[in-house]
């Protein structure tokens, strides 16, 4: 049995769910950075200031604006998306946590390999929290600073001993070096926040730099992945090992039994990439 959270039907929306405007310590007003992201063609926009709520209301734009907060003084960086009212920092994290799922908010344990030792999360701690929805596994602001954009290997760790949670891709907007450099495609059955929300804590999404897949399917047995631009898709299973890779857009994986879980990485050009969600494997 095949565990996953992909559905044949939906729409799919593709958004940043990192973004700061000079309410906090980006150099765009909201307005500005609103318009910025609707003239790249996206569907949704989360404004996650640290530390505090940006209002909203005196925007007017075709996006999907979802309220948030980046809770960052205090700990390690936790993106609450969902959130109307600030959530104090100077908190342990897991009370932090906590207190974004109680406002119906999801939790994302922010780039996980910022920082010259590229640990601004400790894997143990990664472990240790409990009801986060996932990580980002790839943060486009981390292109310009220390450390590692990508967090895959961390992910791995988690997958491998048995933590299900999910892969985001984020921008982490300040500046426009950062602006459509990664972002989430999440698949919907309302053009609403709250089906937004409800998706992205399902999982129903994929995290990319460039790379979109078409085709996401599963029947129990067999894995079937088609692209549009991807020139290599790659099998990924437990620790990170691949299972299989195809130089192809489109490739099929049939799953032993025994791998735990298997996640699809995607390849095209400029190092373009995507990530889809794990298929576990339930025995």
């Amino acid at each position: 049995m095949v565990v996953h959270p992909y559905q044949d039907n939906g729409r799919w929306l593709r958004g940043n769910l990192h973004a700061h405007t000079t309410n906090s310590d980006g150099v765009f007003s909201l307005a500005e950075l609103v318009r910025r992201y609707e003239e790249c063609g996206y569907d949704f926009l989360v404004i996650t200031d640290h530390d505090k709520i940006t209002p909203l209301n005196d925007v007017s734009t075709p996006l999907i604006l979802l309220s948030g907060c980046e809770v960052t003084a205090g700990g390690g960086h936790i993106v609450a998306i969902g959130v109307t009212a600030p959530i104090e920092p100077h908190q342990p994290r897991q009370t932090v946590i906590d207190a974004i799922n109680a406002q119906g908010g999801i939790a994302v344990l922010a780039h996980p390999n910022w920082g010259e030792r590229f640990c601004h999360w400790r894997q143990e701690e990664l472990v240790t929290l409990q009801g986060y929805a996932g990580i980002e596994v790839f943060n486009g602001n981390i292109l310009r600073d220390s450390g590692s954009p990508l967090a895959s290997d961390r992910w791995d760790m988690l997958l491998s001993g048995g933590r299900l949670c999910w892969g985001y891709g984020t921008d982490d907007t300040h500046n426009e070096l950062d602006i459509a450099n990664g972002w989430t495609m999440v698949q919907v059955d309302e053009l609403t926040p709250h089906a937004l929300v409800q998706a992205l804590r399902d999982g129903r999404c994929y995290a990319s730099t460039g790379v979109s897949f078409e085709t996401i399917e599963c029947d129990g047995t067999r894995l079937r992945i088609e692209t549009r631009n991807a020139s290599r898709i790659a099998f990924v299973g437990k620790h990170g090992r691949w299972l299989k890779w195809v130089d192809a857009p489109r490739a099929e994986y049939l799953f032993r039994g025994d791998e735990g879980y298997v996640r699809v990485e995607a390849y095209g050009e400029r190092g373009s990439a995507a990530w889809t969600q794990p298929f576990q494997l339930a025995l």
